[in-house]
């Protein structure tokens, strides 16, 4: 079996926690070519190649992909799923709005946040706020879904895959950019981190955490 996987990239740059932590997950499900896409996206895939159990790296760099609109990544991940029994991708912000449009153009169901991949093919992800914890199995031929990845160990950096340039997906023409409103912030990314420590008001300021 193989896996195609949607590397994690913003402006050029590979987001390694989460794209290593994606690799350890879906290794099991066997040979991971990864994704790396963006306008400029070969430094990505150099890096990405480095990580261990990544069979092979696909760099798709064209000024399409400039401003990070699901629409036309989709339709990518879309056009290279076939002969992959899984497509995944790490279920950060950009991931979340991609892959339910990948699994609407495959006709076949998305399974998101997954916690846990089983031996028999089933996924466990949260339902009810976290409260509960559901195991789906989908019969579906290819398997679409997004990896909560704080679960899983990342994977090594002894890797050294070949890297292959493909050629980017016709634009559908169902979005346009208009502009980026970016919230700046120094805090870490709570998608990636490997504590997180919450408090209420009770707590009453930041020194009273320690």
């Amino acid at each position: 079996m193989s896996v195609l996987l949607l590397a994690e990239v913003t402006d050029g740059e590979l987001n390694h926690d989460a794209t290593a932590r994606a690799v350890a997950a879906v290794a099991p499900l066997g040979d991971v070519t990864l994704l790396c896409v963006g306008a400029k996206a070969k430094d990505a895939a150099n890096a990405a190649a480095s990580i261990d159990g990544v069979a092979k790296v696909l760099c798709a760099e064209d000024a399409l992909y400039s401003h990070r609109l699901a629409e036309p990544v989709a339709a990518l991940v879309a056009q290279l799923a076939e002969g992959h029994e899984h497509v995944a991708a790490p279920a950060t912000t950009d991931a979340k709005n991609i892959m339910p449009r990948v699994a609407a153009l495959l006709d076949v169901m998305i399974i998101p946040d997954v916690l846990a991949i089983h031996e028999d093919g089933a996924f466990d992800r949260p339902v009810y706020a976290g409260n509960a914890v559901q195991t789906v199995k989908s019969k579906d031929a290819t398997k679409v879904f997004t990896i909560r990845t704080t679960g899983f160990e990342p994977a090594g950096d002894g890797g050294s895959a070949s890297v292959e340039d493909v050629a980017a997906a016709s634009d559908p023409g169902l979005s346009s950019w208009v502009e980026d409103k970016l919230a700046e912030s120094d805090r870490p990314e709570l998608t990636s981190a490997g504590i997180v420590v919450s408090g209420g008001r009770g707590v009453g300021s930041e020194e009273n955490f320690a």
